[in-house]
């Protein structure tokens, strides 16, 4: 082996070294227990001994030169290192890291369908593509019907005989429900639902609904009032005012539409969380759902007992009560991706 060509070969490729772990991986080559240099060490034993003296004595001269020209590069980088540390104020903020959290219409659906778990409600889901039939025909609003002017409907095409279309509103459960269960029983059903209007601050083509249904042997509006009394107060945290007004539902008789009222907060206590400035809410009556006794007609058509069982279903607005909740006046935001509004959460 030719010592002054690794001699060489080493020098040039050290000074080309600037970081610590091409160093290591030079010291490996060099230097280390498998290095060419070592491995002449080893080859020694099998020479005469007046030529193993001088060339063991060149070697261990390379060894020198090579272990200070380590030690040198070593050293540099080290003081590189130690020099760039005095650009680090190492008194300033560290980055604030980005959390993903839950959009508010979760948050909003999660606080509504806990309450109601609370008061003894089972959760079920339902398609969001439904048949004409349990859309509207099994709720008494058979085609031609007046009240099917209050759904702008997507309709779906289809090569079947059944008409589909996006569900309009999450009732169709009710009869979905009872065909294959008997009472009592009490449910809600979270769901998204869909109909084709134009969009501004209190329409949107898609929205959330809640749709309950309490059935039973002696169930009435009283039994509805007591239980939306206790869930909306969970749900706001306070005590809210409820009243109940006249109101028109094919699938149900008495309709009526449910009104609550949030009374004002004291002039020294600000809102918790507030997102469009100046949104009024507070001692004004504010519509949330629509409720009432089933039809009868529901019952029979999904073959209950007659004269036997009656009940309560209510649609409740998720939006709706976000809106109010959070004070947002534009349903538009929901569904905005805009990360300026949904950071507020």
């Amino acid at each position: 082996m030719d010592l002054e060509q690794l001699k060489k070969e080493a020098k040039n490729s050290i000074s080309l070294i600037k970081n610590a772990l091409d160093l290591e991986q030079w010291r490996i080559k060099y230097l280390g227990r498998k290095s060419v240099l070592s491995l002449f060490f080893n080859s020694l034993t099998k020479l005469p001994l007046i030529e193993k003296k001088k060339q063991g004595q060149k070697a261990n001269e390379i060894r020198q030169i090579l272990s200070s020209l380590y030690d040198g590069a070593k050293k540099n980088i080290e003081n590189d290192f130690s020099s760039s540390l005095d650009f680090i104020d190492i008194t300033q903020p560290g980055k604030k890291i980005h959390y993903g959290h839950l959009h508010p219409l979760t948050l909003t659906l999660s606080d509504i369908t806990n309450s109601f778990q609370k008061m003894g409600f089972s959760i079920i889901e339902g398609p969001e593509i439904e048949t004409e039939y349990y859309n509207f025909d099994a709720l008494n609003i058979p085609a031609g019907h007046p009240a099917r002017e209050m759904f702008d409907t997507l309709w779906l095409r289809s090569n079947n005989k059944d008409k589909f279309l996006l569900r309009t509103h999450t009732s169709p459960m009710q009869v979905h429900f009872m065909e294959t269960n008997q009472p009592p029983f009490r449910i809600i059903v979270p769901g998204k639902c869909f109909r084709y209007e134009a969009t501004d601050a209190s329409h949107e083509i898609q929205f959330h609904q809640i749709e309950g249904l309490m059935v039973g042997e002696n169930i009435s509006l009283s039994n509805f009032k007591a239980i939306i009394e206790e869930v909306v107060k969970d749900i706001f945290k306070q005590k809210v005012l409820i009243r109940f007004r006249p109101s028109y539902f094919p699938f149900v008789a008495p309709g009526v539409e449910v009104d609550i009222k949030i009374k004002s907060k004291a002039k020294n206590q600000k809102p918790a969380l507030r997102k469009i400035e100046g949104s009024k809410i507070e001692d004004e009556w504010l519509e949330i759902m629509g409720a009432g006794m089933v039809h009868p007609d529901l019952f029979k058509r999904v073959g209950y007992e007659t004269n036997r069982w009656q009940g309560f279903a209510f649609g409740l607005g998720v939006e709706r009560i976000a809106m109010i909740k959070y004070h947002i006046d534009d349903i538009r935001l929901f569904f905005s991706s805009d990360i300026r509004f949904l950071e507020q959460f």
